[in-house]
């Protein structure tokens, strides 16, 4: 009396149905999203290697200290090989990893000055990228961020190289001259006080970001 009756859908097919629909529409959309991150060339990056410096002068002699960590990441758009926009840009340095050429004398002084127990780190924001040109194989780039040391925070104007690797990392390089008065650091002095240095540094720096 119910002929064909085997080509309805029975109730169990149709409960599945539409929760099936919204799973496949929902990985299709995740995999849009996702081609169209890597088409415009958007990620992640942070440092997979570095050099910072920091040089200044005394009434006796130069003097240098190196910093033996500095995390930084960053979101950076890469179009068919072209550096296109740099979104965001942080950078830390631990205090305490800053060390002298000159001794652990000098990295004491340094510490103190930096106020390190309490402001244990360096740290740069971007707050936004000013130019971006391509010339001669690398990238110039100016910018603005908010440097803070010793607790301490200045909005601080930067110039700095870019250049892409093979491996599509980015390489910056670039230094910058700053006193440590307008820190609210008062110039470490040394041997009693007959040495005194300099109040102005300049950080010269190369780091290397790789898409992670």
């Amino acid at each position: 009396m119910f002929p064909n009756q085997g080509h309805y859908p029975t109730r169990s097919n149709t409960d599945t149905f539409v929760p099936n629909l919204i799973k496949m529409r929902s990985k299709f959309f995740i995999l849009f999203f996702f081609a169209l991150s890597v088409a415009y060339g958007q990620g992640i990056y942070r440092a997979s290697n570095f050099s910072l410096a920091i040089k200044g002068t005394s009434n006796l002699h130069d003097w240098q200290s190196n910093a033996n960590e500095v995390r930084a990441n960053g979101s950076v758009t890469i179009t068919a090989g072209v550096l296109k926009s740099i979104q965001a840009l942080s950078v830390e340095i631990p205090v305490k990893t800053i060390k002298s050429t000159k001794g652990s004398i000098m990295d004491n002084k340094t510490y103190d000055a930096l106020n390190a127990n309490s402001n244990p780190n360096i740290t740069y924001k971007l707050e936004k990228v000013t130019a971006l040109n391509y010339r001669a194989g690398s990238y110039d780039i100016n910018a603005t961020g908010n440097l803070t040391i010793a607790g301490t925070t200045n909005k601080i104007d930067m110039y700095v190289q870019g250049s892409l690797s093979g491996d599509g990392s980015i390489i910056f390089k670039g230094s910058k001259k700053l006193k440590m008065t307008d820190y609210k650091i008062k110039p470490p002095t040394a041997l009693m006080g007959t040495m005194t240095t300099g109040d102005e540094v300049e950080i010269v720096f190369q780091v290397t970001l790789k898409q992670f």
